[in-house]
């Protein structure tokens, strides 16, 4: 057991050492310098690891882009920030022209016979982040006095200040708006014809945008015709008419039949509605029986489908399954059933709920797809028609290059506030791709400099802890630690034994 020291002996006596001042004094004046060097030992290494850490570190972010010590942008910043670089400012009076063009165009009577309501609407809202908050507050003090001596104070001024004289001035503008019946408020910044055209344009086809937005939700007996609404269908698409019930599955399930050479009778009896053979959008018609999935999604990725803007291999692996050479076999298989009754189920829709629900069930069972990825997709597929539509969401779907993008389309879509379409227009598929963080750090692989940087500061870190350890298991009576013992040894070849 350790017997503690006197504290009133004097540093080398308590490792058995002599007194420095009983030594002589150039035995103290070595030992002085000793103990100095050796105090100074671990501050010093201490300091110099940090000093390396903070030199390396400032070596490594001197090679990353501007803007990396910034916080990252939240997904609405990222958002606004996208719509105004894509729209190129240069000036206030470019983006106004532009903006109003959109509107102007999205207002023309087009090939189905009616105006854009939809896109208009979007770009109206799209305004102040397409021209920037700034840049539209000064447009609008224009009349008090000249935007670029006003922007000279703007940038004179602290932040909140300038932030709050902004915010008041589009504020104000946009109450004016209200007060004046306008909606969307902006479109008070279009011109007057612009205005009327689109009041003139809201009564007239809003009710027929009402009507397909419920469609989806309670479709009735009433078939969709995609056709009928602006820039909703691609040049892709073929067949654009949408059944509401089982006489889809029908005209499809026959479709699929005779592009494999399947002879059906009740098929020839029932003449249905001639499409062309898709196995996915089959699969998608078929899935509106599927109890597990929300109906209002499973009809919007089959208008999607119709529209032309849904495509690629995930999605056959989604509706599906795993690719195969027998993998639409499957579905034609499960199908037979419904199909060997097609006239009477097309002339009777109601009457092929079991049987429809039946064929689903075969088919999920010999597809063998990932059902809960396929639950979760249209969950959230039918979360972006909620929160912007119907319509918005088929025009948008074309952003979806791969299943995971659905998400980052929900999450757009929630902080879009009307914009989702322009946004569309503007970004095309890179919309989906905002809420990737960038690596502003390492953009081409590691940097050897910010791994050094690292090591040194945890060497630091480390020396630190085992300093304040050893530190208190001392003073608790333990055993001096190899430092301490063999700063014992030197004294003692130094001073001398304390004999």
């Amino acid at each position: 057991m350790w017997a503690q020291t006197d504290r009133s002996r004097t540093y080398s006596e308590r490792y058995g050492a002599r007194s420095p001042w009983l030594s002589g004094p150039v035995r103290a004046g070595v030992y002085l310098i000793w103990r100095g060097v050796f105090a100074a030992l671990r501050p010093v290494l201490f300091l110099g690891l940090l000093i390396a850490a903070g030199w390396f570190a400032y070596r490594g972010l001197e090679a990353a882009p501007g803007g990396a010590l910034q916080l990252p942008q939240s997904l609405s910043e990222q958002f606004d920030a996208a719509l105004h670089e894509a729209a190129n400012p240069a000036s206030a009076d470019p983006i106004l022209s532009r903006w109003n063009t959109e509107l102007t165009q999205s207002l023309r009577p087009g090939p189905t016979g009616g105006p854009d309501i939809l896109r208009a609407q979007s770009f109206a809202a799209s305004l102040p982040a397409m021209m920037g908050e700034e840049a539209l507050a000064l447009h609008l003090m224009r009349h008090e006095r000249r935007p670029d001596m006003m922007q000279v104070d703007l940038v004179a001024m602290p932040v909140w200040r300038r932030n709050q004289i902004v915010t008041g001035v589009l504020r104000a503008r946009s109450d004016d708006a209200q007060r004046q019946g306008i909606d969307p408020v902006w479109l008070i910044e279009s011109s007057p014809d612009v205005q009327h055209r689109f009041a003139r344009a809201q009564r007239l086809y809003g009710s027929s945008l009402q009507a397909a937005e419920h469609w989806f939700v309670r479709p009735g007996s009433q078939a969709l015709n995609l056709d009928a609404f602006a820039d909703l269908v691609t040049a892709q698409a073929t067949d654009p008419v949408i059944l509401p019930d089982a006489r889809e599955v029908i005209a499809l399930g026959c479709a699929l039949a005779r592009s494999h050479a399947q002879t059906v009778p009740a098929c020839i009896r029932a003449r249905p509605a001639p499409v062309s053979a898709d196995p996915v959008r089959t699969a998608l018609a078929l899935s509106v029986f599927d109890a597990q999935l929300e109906t209002p999604a499973v009809r919007l990725a089959l208008a999607a489908r119709a529209a032309g803007r849904l495509d690629g291999d995930w999605l056959d692996a989604l509706v599906l399954g795993p690719a195969a050479p027998e993998r639409d076999l499957r579905l034609l298989t499960a199908l037979m059933p419904v199909l060997a009754e097609a006239d009477r189920y097309y002339a009777q829709p109601g009457t092929c709920q079991l049987a429809c629900t039946r064929a689903m069930a075969e088919f999920a069972m010999r597809a063998g797809y990932d059902a809960a990825a396929r639950r979760d997709w249209f969950a959230a597929y039918d979360q972006v028609r909620r929160q912007d539509g119907a319509l918005v969401t088929i025009r948008v779907s074309h952003t979806l290059t791969e299943a995971e993008a659905v998400t980052a389309l929900v999450r757009i879509s929630a902080i879009s506030e009307g914009r989702l379409l322009a946004a569309s227009v503007l970004l095309g598929d890179e919309l989906t791709e905002l809420h990737v963080a960038e690596n502003n750090f390492w953009p081409v692989g590691e940097d050897l400099n910010l791994v050094l940087a690292a090591v040194l500061a945890g060497l630091a870190l480390l020396l630190l802890g085992i300093v304040l350890i050893s530190g208190g298991f001392r003073r608790s009576g333990g055993a001096p630690g190899a430092l301490e013992r063999f700063d014992g040894q030197v004294s003692r070849l130094i001073l001398g034994r304390n004999v």
